[in-house]
């Protein structure tokens, strides 16, 4: 169905042709804000009226329509406002059978338009590390109920927090891109300054930032693809009954929309997610660059400028006609010989006088010496080098159990692991885990180059 024959004709007309759309999306965010706050889904015309005025008043604003007069009454515009959203199909005007009194019911297309216009304004930044927090929790505790109906408990809302993510992310990478262009046309050092101090306080990456410290998308990602898996090979048909049931389909189609839920959303956690990460890093290094650049030719810029002054200062000074009546009313230069700070020196500090000293000594004798000795290169001596690394893989090819045996054994396996790449051998990790009571290591192969 096309969304036009849901709405009235001319819905969008007072924000899109008339001449005091900013009024009128103005007036229609203050009537959300009161029927948002208001208990009663009705509310008194005289009360919309009233603060529909108090608006236009506050805000300077006069409401001119082509073919009518200028009206001095803030009530009287208060009005037109409100006959103009009753016909776009934003509010419905309803009277009373007893009382005769009049209020004002906003309409389903009404609330979403306005609703539209607060996120536009106000755009809401959700926490991303919840969903994939959310994903889990989900599979990992589930009820009875949740698994009578896995699709409408389970896959489905799995499925949306991973789109919401994805679709979260994407959001923040476009608007990386518009604070990147913002930053392409910053003038001044003070703008730019602000520009990275609002960086540096997180305004626009700081959900990015909590996401990436704690990384909990690759804790939690081979348990919800296990889970996934799981439900396809054990509750595939029982998920498909439920959305036949659910969105009135065939059993074809609900099989292919339930394999592309749990393809999809194993692909994002997998492939998509890494790609989209990717791309929002490294917009945040091209932010950086772009600072740093753009500093540098403001004040190099400035510099520049500078220069041109005095360039034009020196000429006017050795010009032929400095003598010239007309020249000396324009101008009262003096030639004069100065000492700017970019041409001072900064002497070194200077060294202090050494003086000699004595001490008394004693001389060791040999068993002493050899103790000491002993002390030295026991001192010297470290068991995690990268010499006596070289072949630990030969006897350990891959993680055990035997690596977290003990502390000596887990910091001869990291020093390995440090020094493989120097050493000649190849790691490779997974996304599964081994432990015991005091350490957890993920497992990872070692192979030679």
């Amino acid at each position: 169905m096309n969304v036009f024959d849901s709405i009235p004709d001319g819905f969008f007309n007072c924000l899109a042709s008339s001449s005091n759309h900013r009024a009128y999306a103005g007036c229609l965010k203050s009537i959300y804000e009161q029927y948002n706050n208001s208990v009663s889904f009705k509310l008194p015309r005289t009360d919309i009226r009233d603060s529909l005025s108090i608006y236009l008043l506050q805000n300077h604003i006069e409401l001119k329509e082509d073919g009518s007069e200028d009206l001095e009454s803030g009530n009287d515009q208060a009005n037109i406002v409100i006959r103009k959203f009753v016909a776009s199909g934003y509010i419905e005007e309803e009277t009373d059978d007893t009382t005769f009194e009049k209020s004002i019911v906003m309409t389903e297309n009404g609330l979403a338009l306005a609703e539209f216009l607060e996120k536009l304004s106000k755009p809401s930044r959700p926490e991303y590390s919840n969903f994939i927090v959310n994903i889990f929790n989900r599979l990992k505790y589930q009820t009875n109920e949740q698994r009578k109906e896995p699709y409408n408990f389970l896959l489905k809302p799995t499925f949306e927090d991973a789109k919401a993510l994805s679709s979260s992310l994407k959001k923040l990478s476009t608007s990386i891109k518009k604070i990147i262009e913002t930053m392409l046309h910053e003038g001044t050092l003070v703008s730019l300054t602000e520009n990275i101090i609002k960086y540096c306080d997180g305004d626009f990456i700081r959900e990015y930032s909590r996401l990436v410290k704690q990384q909990n998308i690759h804790l939690y990602r081979s348990f919800i693809t296990q889970e996934l898996e799981r439900l396809r090979a054990e509750s595939f048909e029982l998920i498909v009954q439920n959305l036949m049931a659910e969105e009135k389909i065939e059993q074809l189609e609900a099989e292919e929309r339930v394999s592309e839920m749990l393809d999809s959303t194993k692909n994002f956690l997998h492939d998509d997610y890494n790609r989209i990460m990717e791309e929002i890093k490294q917009k945040i290094n091209t932010y950086i660059r772009i600072a740093i650049a753009r500093e540098r030719m403001l004040r190099n810029k400035g510099f520049d400028l500078k220069g041109c002054v005095e360039q034009a200062v020196r000429l006017l000074i050795q010009n032929d006609d400095i003598n010239d009546e007309d020249f000396q009313n324009l101008f009262s230069i003096q030639k004069n010989e100065f000492v700017d700070t970019s041409s001072l020196y900064a002497p070194r500090r200077a060294s202090s006088i050494t003086q000699n000293t004595e001490t008394e000594y004693y001389e060791l004798s040999d068993e002493t010496k050899e103790k000491q000795a002993a002390l030295l290169q026991k001192e010297a001596d470290n068991p995690f080098s990268k010499d006596k690394m070289k072949d630990f893989f030969e006897s350990f090819p891959e993680s055990s159990a035997e690596s977290l045996g003990s502390k000596d054994n887990l910091l001869s396996t990291l020093a390995a692991l440090a020094y493989a790449k120097e050493n000649g051998w190849d790691i490779t990790s997974s996304d599964e885990y081994i432990q015991n009571e005091n350490f957890k290591m993920k497992k990872w192969e070692a192979a030679k180059k």
